[in-house]
């Protein structure tokens, strides 16, 4: 029998716990004091480590808009010359997923996705504009 889980933010931590924690077979509402209209953000990382287990949750890298890193290149700011070069062809072969690039949006929003909608479990429920302001520990 699984628990009733509260979640306090919607952000990427929160939506991924939120993932998790349905697929193993808990009710989950997150409480997130945003509207969640505005989303901005830069480019994120998303190593091989957290692929790994993503993908086989449900994500689509394709679908997502995510970018597969082959290497990356370090220029002098006042030349322009190659100063340092990582070559990451290699990675999912090393590590057994891609080292992936997202913007954090895109990232955001697949994870609210397979938080809340089709997928293993119960889907999550979020509540926006829902600002804790106190708990009471049972």
């Amino acid at each position: 029998m699984g628990l009733d889980i509260a979640i306090v933010g919607a952000g990427i931590s929160g939506l991924t716990a939120a993932v998790s924690l349905r697929r193993s077979g808990h009710t989950v509402t997150l409480y997130e004091r945003s509207s969640l209209n505005r989303e901005v953000g830069a480019a994120i990382n998303v190593p091989p480590n957290v692929t790994r287990f993503l993908i086989p949750w449900g994500l689509d890298p394709i679908k997502a808009r995510f970018v597969v890193s082959e290497g990356m290149f370090f220029m002098s700011p006042t030349t322009l010359e190659e100063m340092a070069h990582f070559d990451y062809s290699q990675t999912e072969k090393s590590f057994g997923a891609p080292l992936l690039y997202a913007h954090r949006v895109d990232l955001h929003e697949s994870l609210k996705c397979m938080a809340t909608e089709h997928g293993l479990g119960i889907p999550a429920t979020v509540h926006l504009k829902s600002a804790v302001v106190k708990y009471v520990s049972i």
